[in-house]
């Protein structure tokens, strides 16, 4: 049985895949027990355990199951102006000079 959760997190059994096509970019975490993801085109399988994650990276069918029981959340990538945009001002930051105190971009 499939579940939906407040927090946004889907519960998986054994015999019971949750199944997507054209994923990539998604995030997949588990965030209790274990999964087990199978992704189209790539050479094996991946086990989740609680607290970690995956990037899909194929637009094939994805599977994902618990094993014997996991949850999982999905999370969609950010669109590519938001993800440009955190790297320029990642960029611009790391540039900055720091003063003696350690404060970014004092005068000099």
């Amino acid at each position: 049985m499939r579940m939906l959760s407040s927090n946004g997190t889907i519960q998986l059994d054994e015999w019971s895949p949750l199944a997507f096509r054209d994923a990539r970019g998604l995030r997949v975490q588990c965030t209790h027990g274990r999964i087990w993801v199978t992704v189209e085109g790539q050479a094996g399988d991946f086990f989740l355990v609680a607290g970690e994650s995956m990037r899909i990276d194929s637009k094939g069918l994805v599977l994902i199951e618990g094993v014997p029981r996991g949850n999982v959340r999905i999370v969609a990538a950010a669109p590519w102006p938001v993800r440009l945009a955190g790297r320029m001002l990642n960029r611009l930051y790391r540039r900055r000079p720091m003063d003696s105190t350690g404060a970014a971009g004092a005068a000099v």
